[in-house]
């Protein structure tokens, strides 16, 4: 009897506990209530998943935030150091009047268009320039004379000249060393030349204080004579090195005139002008 009665309370139990649970399980629904509430079961783990990110992403924001505002501040404390940036003017087109040009075969020689030539120094004019022509007053060629110079050398050439004065004519053969500078230069020559007159019967020569000096007795009657002399030179030249200009000069020289035949030193001088090309 009582194990009957225990069997009928395990079998009333069983029963009230599947109807208690009957209802939410849902046991007896079909398969389309099934597959309809697995759905409903993914999409809320879904979300649950996306809460679940988006939280974690809001909890790590605010050190990102804080990284970037770390860097802001990097960037705004190496600002003041930082350098310049440097302003380049942008070239313009130059001009065919403009443009220098570097001459061929010529070092430290340019042309330019509207400067003209230009040279750092004296003898790199004289080593461009193998020739000159000029005017002398006074000196070796008597009161006024005309003088051609030829540079073998940047610093050496050889000068030859004709002149003349009241009453004798001139010419004179010397070498020319020139030194080196900027616009002064200083130089010196070893020459000789020959004052003469060969149409007599003038006495001009009386103005002339040289020949008036070193002329015979008999010379001077005639009128005609012929003196020679061996002449050393020093010297300063101003040479214009850059500009339309460049290739002039202007010199002024000291010389002492050596008369062969009396044996008598003469001092003179003498200034002029002369242009290479």
């Amino acid at each position: 009897m009582l194990k009957v009665s225990v069997c009928s309370l395990g079998a009333l139990l069983f029963l009230s506990f599947v109807q208690a649970h009957a209802a939410p399980l849902n046991l007896g629904s079909d398969a389309a209530t099934i597959k309809s509430k697995s759905k409903s079961i993914e999409a809320e783990y879904a979300r649950d998943i996306r809460m679940q990110h988006q939280s974690n992403a809001f909890e790590e924001r605010p050190q990102q935030g804080a990284l970037v505002i770390e860097q802001g501040n990097v960037e705004e404390e190496e600002a003041p150091v930082a350098t310049a940036p440097t302003m380049h003017s942008v070239p313009q087109r130059s001009t065919s009047s403009d443009v220098i040009h570097s001459i061929p075969g010529a070092a430290n020689t340019y042309y330019s268009g509207s400067n003209g030539y230009s040279y750092d120094t004296t003898l790199k004019m004289r080593a461009e320039r193998k020739v000159g022509a000029g005017v002398a007053i006074g000196g070796t060629l008597g009161v006024a004379g005309f003088n051609m110079e030829l540079n073998f050398e940047e610093a050496d050439g050889v000068v030859a000249g004709f002149g003349t004065g009241p009453g004798y004519n001139t010419f004179q053969v010397a070498w020319k060393h020139a030194f080196d500078g900027d616009f002064l230069a200083p130089y010196t020559t070893v020459g000789y030349s020959r004052w003469y007159n060969s149409r007599g019967r003038s006495s001009d020569y009386e103005n002339s204080d040289i020949l008036d000096r070193v002329l015979t007795e008999s010379e001077k009657k005639t009128g005609r004579f012929g003196t020679d002399f061996v002449n050393a030179s020093a010297g300063l030249q101003y040479n214009q090195l850059n500009g339309e200009f460049a290739g002039l000069s202007f010199f002024g020289e000291l010389t002492g005139m050596w008369e062969v035949k009396r044996s008598m030193i003469l001092p003179n001088g003498s200034v002029g002008a002369i242009y290479y090309f």
